[in-house]
């Protein structure tokens, strides 16, 4: 009950944290294919990638990076953009997010919610 609900309350607020854009074509990754397709299943980074697109192409975020690690591999893409006030900026692997206001939805929501289920609220 309570991660549906939190799940439920991010998914609310994402859109409106993420803002939003158009989907940029085209692969902004830096990877080692033969590496890549050892480690990472090359099916599950497409539906990933394709997954990410419609959210962007959706307008539920404005672009992101995917940062994957495993057996000291590294897959890293970047999607959409990073900016878009006061110029649209292309988003780059090496972009860091502001977490900006996310306290409320990530810690203080569920907070709450866990006091509402032991009847503390």
């Amino acid at each position: 009950m309570f991660w549906r609900l939190f799940f439920a309350v991010f998914a609310a607020f994402a859109p409106v944290v993420g803002g939003y854009c158009a989907a940029v074509e085209g692969p902004h990754a830096v990877s080692e294919t033969a590496r890549l397709t050892n480690v990472f299943y090359p099916e599950k980074l497409a539906a990933i990638d394709q997954t990410i697109l419609q959210a962007i192409t959706n307008k539920e975020t404005p672009g992101g990076v995917l940062w994957l690690e495993r057996q000291g591999v590294v897959y890293v893409k970047s999607y959409g953009y990073r900016a878009l006030i006061p110029a649209k900026e292309l988003a780059t692997v090496d972009t860091i997010y502001d977490a900006a206001s996310l306290t409320k939805v990530l810690a203080t929501a569920p907070a709450i919610m866990i006091l509402v289920e032991r009847g503390q609220l």
